[in-house]
Order: C-alpha cells, then structure tokens, then sequence
C-alpha cells in the first residue's frame, strides 16, 4: 500500500504576507492549483488555492454602471468603487488562505489521502512531519499513482 510519503511531491510555498495579485501570477505561470503557506518559523500557516482567489473576487463589490444615450452612469458610490479597489490592492495570502489546513503525515495510506481529498473537496494536502511541510499531495499525484496501481507498476 502506498503512503503520502512515496507520492508526494515538492512543495511550492508562500509566505502569508505575499500579495494575492502575486499569488495570482505564480499560480498562473507555475500552472499550479495551490500553494501552501509557511510562517517565518517554517511551520505550517495554511493553504490558498485558485478557489480561494475566485471566492475573494465573488465577494468583492464592484461598481455598476448603466448606459445612457452614449454616456455612463454609475449606480454606486464612486468612494464605494474606490474602496473595492482598494482591498483588492492590498490583499495579502493571510487575508484570503485557509488556516489550519488538513494536513497528514508521510506514513499516511493514500487511501486515507484520498478520501480527505474527496469528502473536503480539497486539491492539495500539506505532508507535515515534526510540525514542518515536507511536501505536497496533489490531485494529480494520486491519478498518477492510482493508474501505477492499475497498470502494475
């Protein structure tokens, strides 16, 4: 039986203090679904995935405008709009990631991973030993290792 051990892979970590628009980028070119965060101490902070930038930008308020005989109108507030704009500027990881992540441990089955992924809809899991990120188990590691299994290897 497999463990997270044998699956996991490097993780890509951030620091908490990291701006969501630089997160946006490195999720982007890295073509990855998350990250973790690591406290300046090395332990464990959270996680921020993709999912975590689309519900911030859901629960942003932006400005709505009508259109009338050519020109714009808008119906909020421009201080309003500002504001918006305002917290999407400075937003940082720790304003939008997910404390204490669901984590396991190297000697974990990938069973058990599994089942975490699927009943906490979560795409990444931190591997943890001695209280420090040891690297990750992700969606794509678990296909990986379950066609392995199916084809014998």
């Amino acid at each position: 039986m497999q463990t997270a051990g044998e699956v996991m892979q490097e993780a890509r970590s951030v620091s908490p203090t990291l701006s969501v628009q630089e997160l946006a980028r490195l999720l982007l070119e890295e073509r990855l679904d998350g990250v973790c965060v690591v406290a300046e101490d090395g332990a464990l902070a959270g996680v921020v995935t993709s999912m975590d930038l689309i519900y911030q930008e859901k629960a942003l308020h932006l400005p709505t405008f009508f259109v009338l005989l050519d020109g714009v109108l808008p119906l909020d507030s421009p201080w309003r709009a500002e504001r918006e704009l305002d917290k999407i500027s400075g937003a940082q990881v720790a304003d939008i990631m997910t404390t204490d992540p669901v984590s396991v441990r190297p000697e974990t089955p990938l069973e058990e991973v599994a089942t975490l992924m699927v009943e906490r809809h979560i795409s990444i899991v931190p591997v943890v030993a001695d209280e420090r990120l040891v690297g990750v188990v992700t969606k794509p590691a678990m296909l990986r290792a379950a066609f392995s299994a199916l084809a014998g290897g």
